[in-house]
């Protein structure tokens, strides 16, 4: 009798232990935006790239600060920074970026990327990974630039919902503010 409770209460802590798993571990999704700004790639790159105007494009950031890592020329740039913010859907919970990023140009000088890496933690030890991919080159069709970015994140799969929503929300409202940037 005393060994069949010993291998039930076995048997529930690893099924409890397997589902805390599958619900708590972090998976990678993909998200991609994009949109046409009235203005020289050139001039958007700049803009973006300038983290002085990150808390214009994204409300949630409320401080920063460079690391001093930074190397590279103006082809090819490299710096670290530390970002904090808050999440729009839970504005008490804050988390810390540990980013990098990396900027260049073509050597034709019409098209321009931001590659950056992120390390975001909550609570300082919770912490996931995410990496985005901006371009800025000509729009052909309309004039100006044409931005794309391409988001790679990670996520427990018991928040995927709340991860996609903050994220998508973040990303409108970074496009909407880089648009009215440009707009006469």
């Amino acid at each position: 009798m005393r060994m069949l409770v010993k291998k039930n209460l076995l048997i529930r802590l690893v099924i409890s232990l397997l589902v805390t798993y599958v619900l708590f571990r972090a998976q990678w999704n993909s998200a991609s935006f994009s949109t046409s700004v009235s203005e020289n790639p050139h001039q958007v790159w700049e803009f973006v790239s300038d983290l002085n105007n990150a808390k214009k494009l994204n409300p949630s950031i409320f401080d920063f600060y460079i690391t001093d890592h930074d190397k590279g020329n103006y082809d090819h740039w490299e710096y670290g920074a530390v970002i904090y913010e808050t999440m729009a859907f839970i504005p008490v919970l804050t988390n810390v970026n540990y980013a990098e990023f990396t900027l260049k140009t073509s050597p034709n000088k019409d098209h321009y990327k931001i590659l950056s890496t992120y390390r975001t933690c909550f609570f300082r030890y919770a912490c996931l990974h995410s990496k985005s991919e901006m371009t800025f080159s000509n729009d052909a069709a309309y004039g100006g630039t044409k931005f794309r970015e391409l988001i790679d994140y990670q996520c427990p799969f018991i928040f995927s919902w709340l991860c996609s929503r903050e994220l998508t929300n973040q990303r409108n409202e970074w496009i909407k503010r880089l648009k009215n940037t440009y707009q006469n």
